[in-house]
């Protein structure tokens, strides 16, 4: 789900900000993928220095997971009081034992007032100053979202050629469990899906972009500038609909080891998943009648997951306990 648009230019500016700290900061190091990066050209302020210094220092130092970056962005459709930004941040202290991925998150904000909001309710928030209003939300598919999606891609490729791991997360959805002891140690990528045929590794899994985990290597890199180099091939499509096409070419050409993950514990909407003894994530996607019919059905699952982790352990096991698919979202027929 994206709720802004944003040009790639603008994108790559807050990127340098974010690798050069990176790089100063905590490791001192270069990345051993051969390729000119050009960041030389780029600048950022010295506002995004100290913002990403501290962030990179809690991550190092306080976090159990210190080489993977948790990241999501929000504009004031999303940020505002009581929208999405406020249900996913809750679901990491409802969920079980999760609340210290919170140390992990970076948030991207793309307008002033998102950016102000953010600081309110989490430590690391980033603001991309630009002259265009983007508080509105964007269209599935128009211009600004898929400007969007292809700089999310971009901005993930510096951050692994500095030797961090990437967990990308969509703000329209709900965290209730680990999904890091569900990632298989091979695995390079893994993702959620759209469309899950029983086969973690089965390369016709149809790929939802909104969640995945990726690892930093020389491969992972590769990838992301096959992936992004694809997108003048398939114009206009965005980067999920790319990514499932050229998925066979990522794994013939470069070895990719892709993790396809069960609905039952990354959900989704689209497909949606009832077993709460398993469930890690739910992503409020596939909703076609607008953001508040999404938060309604966000919020009611949330209080069915409260219900739940009050239950005894003893009555969770029984798994009898579920909850009731989104009521107020149309979804699509497949």
């Amino acid at each position: 789900m994206a709720c802004e648009g944003i040009s790639l230019r603008i994108i790559a500016s807050f990127i340098l900000g974010v690798v050069a700290t990176l790089t100063l900061m905590v490791f001192h190091q270069t990345s051993n993928f051969d390729g000119d990066k050009s960041l030389e050209k780029l600048s950022f302020s010295n506002e995004t220095v100290s913002t990403v210094s501290g962030f990179v220092s809690a991550v190092e130092e306080g976090c159990r997971r210190p080489r993977d970056i948790i990241m999501t962005s929000v504009n004031w459709a999303c940020a505002k009081p009581d929208s999405l930004l406020d249900i996913f941040l809750q679901s990491f202290w409802t969920g079980e034992k999760i609340d210290h991925f919170l140390n992990h998150l970076l948030i991207v904000a793309f307008d002033p007032q998102a950016f102000e909001r953010c600081k309110l309710v989490h430590h690391y928030c980033y603001q991309l100053k630009v002259d265009v209003d983007f508080t509105a939300p964007q269209e599935f598919l128009s211009k600004g979202y898929i400007e969007l999606v292809w700089g999310k891609i971009e901005l993930q490729r510096y951050i692994l050629e500095e030797g961090y791991n990437v967990l990308f997360t969509d703000v329209d959805i709900l965290w209730f469990r680990n999904p890091f002891k569900i990632i298989t140690v091979y695995a390079d990528m893994a993702t959620s899906c759209d469309k899950y045929w029983g086969d973690p590794d089965a390369i016709y899994n149809w790929a939802n972009t909104g969640f995945y985990y990726v690892k930093s290597s020389n491969k992972t890199i590769q990838m992301m500038r096959y992936w992004l180099d694809a997108r003048n091939r398939f114009p206009p499509h965005h980067e999920q609909n790319i990514f499932n096409q050229i998925k066979p070419d990522l794994v013939d050409a470069l070895g990719l080891n892709i993790q396809f993950v069960d609905q039952k514990y990354f959900g989704s909407f689209c497909e949606f998943s009832s077993d709460l003894n398993k469930i890690c994530t739910m992503h409020a996607n596939c909703c076609v009648n607008g953001l508040d019919a999404k938060i309604h059905d966000m919020r009611n699952l949330m209080e069915y997951w409260k219900n739940y982790t009050a239950l005894p352990k003893e009555e969770k096991n029984k798994g009898w306990f579920t909850w009731t698919k989104p009521g107020h979202c149309k979804i699509p027929d497949n």
